[in-house]
Order: structure tokens, then C-alpha cells, then sequence
């Protein structure tokens, strides 16, 4: 049996940070290009940073260039502590640190998230988790999700010395876009409802094991189980 690679995804599945990525994202395109208004029918939920960056600025009218883009989500970076400080519901979700107690009793823990890096460590150093993940896909690897997650397995796997075809990767997320970036990559997924969708719409994308959060016998049971032991759908 090969070894375990876990993924873990950032806003609504360790912390839930109450919209202060997207005041601090409306900020920026506010100052940058004057139009913040064009992010507030966006969903923000399994998305990566940059993507939902491309999205603004083409209903703004702006061409998403690459260096307009890097100028919005730096400005962005730096005006994001600053939202997390003020957010008095910034918190971390029940179970995180049983979770990752189990998945590191197992394998490689490391990210899968469509924040960009800085990002990531941003919402995690209030919380001193940064350290609990050695590696990670990033949202300023890939902007679409499978690939991150690809990217995030890959680093993971050579930490270990092993191929990537040879180890079992667990993904954790609160979306259907984690699930569906889950089975692209051939991984497995646990979902959970600590973010913005329930059950009933989690189910329909037909995770391995779905729970109301990290600290439920069941979530354990999945971050504990042996490789390829956790059944893929």
C-alpha cells in the first residue's frame, strides 16, 4: 500500500473567515479599477482567487491581463489582515485540530486551495495552522481546481521520495467543486457542511463520506483509514 496524501481546503472547511476575503477583494477592485460593485453576484465558494479575479474584470470591461491581475491581488494581500483583524466572527471551524491530528498519524498533510499562497497563510496564521501544512496546491498555481490539486498531490508525493501514481489522495472541502476536483484527480473526498452548501447538495456530487464537521466519528474514521481503503466515487 502506497502512502497518504491529504489536501485540505481553507475557507469553509478550516476557517470560516465571514466575508472578509471579499471585502477586502471589493477593496481592491474599487482602487485598482473602480468598480467593486461588479464582484457582488459572484460566488466566491471552490473558486480560486485568480479565476475569481479573471470573472470581475471581465464584467467590469477590463481586460484580464496578467499584470492587472497580480496588481489587484497584491493590493488585495495587503489589504487583508487588516479585514481579518475587524471580523469578529473570523473563527476556526469545531474538529480542525482533531482532523489534522488524524490525517498526520496517517500521511503528508498540505493544502488544496484556491486562495493564493500569501492568502492561505494570511487566514491561517491568526491560528497558528500555517505550520501544520508542509506543502499545497495554490490558487496561484493553477485556476482551475483539478490542476491544483494535481499540483498539490505532486509536491506531496515528492516530499515522500515516492510517484504520485503510487499514493492515495484524500481530499477535504465544503464544496461541489472540491468533490468534482477530487474525482478529476482520481482522489478521494471528504465533504463537509461547514460551509455554504448542505447534504442534499453535497451528496448530489457524490463524495466518499459527508459530515457536519471535522470532529464527527466519521471524519476521523475517513483522515484515519488505511491507503486505499477509502472508496472513490
Amino acid at each position: 500500500m502506497g502512502p497518504v496524501i491529504f489536501l485540505f481546503d481553507i475557507d469553509g472547511t478550516l476557517v470560516d473567515a465571514a466575508g472578509a476575503g471579499r471585502r477586502a477583494l471589493t477593496a481592491s477592485f474599487h482602487a485598482q479599477v473602480g468598480r467593486g460593485d461588479v464582484l457582488a453576484d459572484i460566488t466566491f465558494c471552490g473558486r480560486t482567487d485568480r479565476g475569481i479575479v479573471r470573472e470581475a474584470l471581465r464584467l467590469a470591461g477590463e481586460p484580464d491581463d496578467a499584470e492587472l491581475v497580480d496588481a489587484i491581488l497584491a493590493d488585495y494581500v495587503a489589504r487583508l489582515p487588516a479585514e481579518l483583524a475587524a471580523t469578529a466572527a473570523f473563527r476556526v471551524h469545531d474538529g480542525v485540530d482533531e482532523a489534522l491530528e488524524a490525517a498526520s498519524g496517517v500521511g503528508m498533510v498540505g493544502l488544496g486551495t484556491g486562495n493564493i499562497a500569501v492568502g492561505a497563510r494570511l487566514k491561517l496564521d491568526p491560528f497558528e495552522l500555517t505550520p501544520r501544512f508542509s506543502f499545497g496546491g495554490y490558487g496561484c498555481d493553477a485556476e482551475d481546481r483539478a490542476e491544483l490539486l494535481r499540483i498539490g498531490a505532486r509536491r506531496g508525493a515528492e516530499r515522500l521520495g515516492r510517484d504520485v501514481a503510487a499514493c492515495c489522495v484524500r481530499v477535504i472541502g465544503d464544496t461541489p467543486l472540491d468533490i468534482a476536483a477530487a474525482h478529476a484527480i482520481g482522489a478521494s473526498c471528504l465533504a463537509v457542511t461547514t460551509g455554504r452548501y448542505d447534504r442534499v447538495a453535497l451528496a448530489s456530487h457524490a463524495p466518499a463520506c459527508i459530515v457536519d464537521d471535522l470532529a464527527r466519528p466519521a471524519a476521523l474514521e475517513f483522515l484515519r483509514a488505511p491507503p486505499f481503503t477509502v472508496a472513490h466515487r
